[in-house]
């Protein structure tokens, strides 16, 4: 790896597990729709109870779509989740990484932030967080949208729109399945934050512990 990390003109950073601590999200939202997902779990396409277990543990860190693409979780748990989440509120501040605010603070070239999930679910995070004066763009890859384009797709559309060359971009994220892999594909320089529980992957350009690394 080179041991230099660039300093581009657009910084793309990812918010789940990257800017914040998923697990800090109060139990108080969370257990609600896991219960509900249990209780809607019968009939003849019910999964076994390890398994639809095994799917919140990773939905804490993974989109809930592909966690249930994973699973082979049926429809219309799927749905299920959706649906919860469009009455899904934020009543209380959220708490991002405590090397969050001082590093995009400092950062005075064009910053957006790339998330994946539910628009409402995404947008309510980011407010109870206080990131959005942060970021000159958001940007949110819907997983509502039965046209979803993906992260790399949405990156790749911004490089062409504004005629950015890969070499101008910086990708931080956690997920060698998201936001990584897509800077690899498009040529674009990735940073792989390891905040706790994230394992290592070789796909990442570089790999930090802290943003204070950038």
């Amino acid at each position: 790896m080179t041991k230099t990390i660039p300093r581009p003109r657009v910084y793309i950073f990812d918010l789940d597990n990257t800017l914040f601590d998923t697990r800090t999200i109060p139990r108080t939202i969370t257990d609600p729709l896991f219960a509900a997902l249990r209780s809607e779990n019968v009939g003849d396409d019910a999964v076994a109870v390890d398994v639809l277990e095994q799917a919140f543990e990773d939905s804490w860190s993974v989109p809930f779509p592909q966690v249930a693409a994973k699973h082979g979780l049926p429809d219309r748990l799927l749905k299920r989740w959706a649906d919860l989440h469009q009455s899904l509120v934020f009543t209380t501040p959220l708490q991002p990484f405590d090397d969050v605010v001082e590093v995009l603070s400092s950062i005075t070239t064009y910053k957006i932030l790339l998330t994946s999930g539910y628009p409402k679910v995404q947008h309510g995070k980011i407010d109870a967080l206080s990131l959005r004066p942060w970021f000159d763009e958001i940007l949110i890859d819907a997983a509502d949208d039965p046209f979803r384009k993906g992260k790399q797709a949405i990156i790749q559309d911004l490089m062409t729109d504004r005629t950015w060359p890969a070499t101008d971009l910086l990708i931080i994220g956690d997920s060698p399945t998201s936001e990584i892999a897509a800077g690899r594909n498009l040529g674009i320089p990735t940073v792989q934050i390891l905040r706790p529980g994230v394992i290592p992957s070789e796909l990442a350009d570089f790999q930090i512990q802290t943003l204070r690394e950038l």
